[in-house]
């Protein structure tokens, strides 16, 4: 199947997704006067054990706005596909690395992940109910050279007194990136303790993005057990997974809760393994199934939230290992 008929299913599937938001809608969360601001670290030397390869380093500045600060024609938008609900805009600056197994070879194995960085902008469309969270969103940016991966990587190991990974030379080319995506979260009340002191909660999730970095459809779902869980729709995540965005209300001064989940994904493309789209490059062949796991905690007092994530992938692409993790830490605050 062509890149372009993927990203053309994938579109024509988002589309049904969030035409079909609003008729699973709820009532109206109270207004949010907050803006968030989060600073969001993702690194594979952040688990155990810790290591230095393939989705090597992901690195999240974002902000939400209070609810109903985005301008009308947006707000039009999103009530257009669904339905009614509170709405935010969030503002990122990404920047995700990724990198061979065998980082200390100044020729890397041609059959192992490519070198390449992807520094991004995105914005997204928040709409909330009380049971459900959407999101619409677009990302433009760059992979490549100008997208500095090889100058943060190399230039932190120099910083910690560690070896420069040596093979970035034959990192991907410069070449714009846009890029479409959608989810939709459901939050659902499975059992409470203690006299709904302490409750248990599952959140299914589906999403999916169309664009030149990424293309592909996803579900899954989160489980969690905590006290004040109608404060957020879960953790967020810079890599794929399962991600609640950065929003979140504190129904109470100490929120808390642990959570497991697994989602499964059909990738159509993915251009950190399969390469530049537009000239040549080192690539690999891609493994169309994945998926992940994750467990964690998360906590929010004095309006800040703090998370932390443990992520298990699936394989990526062809004679690559087993399994693969990663850990997530982010840090919000409101103001």
């Amino acid at each position: 199947m062509s890149k372009i008929h993927c990203v053309y299913n994938v579109t024509l599937s988002l589309g049904v997704l969030l035409g079909s938001a609003s008729l699973a809608w709820a009532g109206n969360p109270l207004p949010d006067p907050g803006s968030i601001l989060t600073v969001q670290v993702e690194n594979d030397a952040l688990s155990i054990p810790s290591t230095d390869e393939l989705y090597t380093s992901g690195i999240h500045l974002g902000y939400v706005t209070p609810t109903g600060a985005l301008p009308d024609f947006l707000s039009q938008f999103g009530t257009q596909i669904f339905g009614g609900g509170t709405q935010r805009l969030e503002l990122s600056l990404d920047q995700v690395i990724f990198t061979p197994t065998n980082t200390q070879l100044y020729t890397p194995n041609p059959r192992d992940m490519p070198y390449s960085g992807h520094l991004s902008l995105s914005a997204s469309l928040i709409q909330d109910t009380t049971g459900t969270r959407s999101v619409a969103g677009m990302s433009v940016g760059v992979v490549g050279p100008d997208a500095l991966g090889q100058s943060v990587q190399n230039g932190f190991h120099e910083l910690i007194g560690d070896t420069p990974n040596r093979g970035w030379r034959y990192q991907l080319h410069n070449e714009p990136t846009l890029d479409f995506f959608g989810s939709r979260i459901w939050r659902d009340d499975i059992a409470s303790f203690g006299n709904g002191a302490l409750g248990l909660q599952v959140l299914p999730q589906v999403s999916a993005q169309a664009g030149n970095t990424e293309i592909y459809a996803q579900a899954g779902g989160l489980v969690r057990l905590g006290q004040g869980l109608d404060s957020d729709f879960g953790p967020s995540l810079l890599g794929n997974g399962l991600n609640g965005t950065d929003a979140y209300t504190p129904t109470q001064p100490l929120v808390w809760y642990v959570f497991a989940g697994a989602d499964g994904r059909l990738v159509g493309h993915n251009i950190f393994i399969q390469g530049n789209d537009f000239q040549s490059s080192r690539h690999v062949a891609l493994t169309p199934l994945q998926g992940e796991a994750e467990i964690g905690a998360a906590m929010i007092v004095y309006g800040f939230r703090i998370t932390a994530t443990e992520v298990l992938e699936s394989p990526q692409f062809h004679h690559s290992a087993p399994a693969f993790q990663y850990g997530s830490i982010a840090i919000s605050g409101r103001f």
